[in-house]
């Protein structure tokens, strides 16, 4: 396993910009607000920074050059042909982001804080699935106490704002009148204003077969899981509230992920 590379976010962008990259998926602007005087001054510091960290060569003529291993990871996250956004959230407390990036049957990893972005390659698509799902505990639940139902994006959006104003008896019974049982209904009102642990892949394939955007979304509490589905009705979009066990959770994440690439993409069998 290749080593993991620490990078400030704008020496992340400073080696993105080397390898003609027009945008870095994920990252937000790091020169932001700067003048171009200010950046030219800033990518000279850039540049000893990374020689003294060992990433990069300065030769006394003043020629500039990556090491092998930090221009080669960079450039999979840079100008990947897949970005894999996972977001998990457990009630009550922070958000947390992971990135991933895809490119020629290689897939890096992503971590960012304030300071330091650290990139680290994954041994393959199962190893990132386990990395994906580690620190998830969905409780092993045998059956689910849901129920399936079906919810328009209409009704979703009232109860949403009834209950953000602290109106969720109202919320529960708008869904109750249209089709949930009371159960159900307490949970998806709980999912809409972060009451519950909230779990999302989102993978964007750039080209080939798969282009396109494949995603998994999933709300879990004492009860159960439910993966939300959208469904692009003629009349009304709606929403599916697909209730799962966590073996069936789990399995929907794995096809997911492996769906998003094509079986015959080297590295992603």
């Amino acid at each position: 396993m290749k080593p993991e590379i620490k990078l400030s976010p704008r020496e992340l962008l400073f080696i993105a910009s080397l390898l003609d990259a027009t945008e870095f998926m994920g990252v937000s602007d790091a020169f932001f607000g700067m003048e171009n005087v200010e950046i030219q001054q800033e990518l000279v510091t850039l540049q000893t920074s990374l020689e003294k960290k060992g990433y990069a060569e300065m030769d006394f003529d003043g020629s500039f050059a990556l090491k092998d291993e930090v221009r080669d990871i960079v450039d999979i996250c840079a100008n990947c042909d897949a970005f894999i956004v996972v977001d998990k959230c457990k009630s009550g407390q922070p958000q947390l982001r992971n990135l991933y990036y895809a490119k020629r049957g290689q897939i890096v990893k992503l971590c960012q804080d304030a300071n330091d972005n650290s990139l680290m390659f994954m041994p393959s698509i199962d190893g990132m699935l386990e990395d994906i799902l580690q620190g998830v505990k969905w409780q092993a639940y045998d059956t689910s106490m849901l129920k399936d139902v079906k919810i328009t994006n209409q009704i979703l959006a009232d109860v949403k704002a009834k209950a953000a104003d602290f109106d969720e008896t109202n919320s529960v019974k708008i869904l109750m009148e249209n089709g949930c049982d009371e159960l159900s209904a307490k949970t998806i009102t709980s999912g809409l204003i972060g009451k519950l642990d909230y779990f999302a892949v989102i993978i964007t394939v750039f080209e080939g077969e798969r282009e396109g955007v494949h995603n998994i979304m999933l709300i879990s509490d004492k009860n159960g899981i439910y993966r939300l589905l959208p469904i692009i009705g003629e009349e009304q979009d709606v929403v599916h509230f697909n209730a799962l066990v966590a073996q069936e959770a789990k399995v929907a994440l794995a096809e997911v992920v492996r769906n998003a690439f094509s079986p015959e993409s080297e590295g992603f069998l």
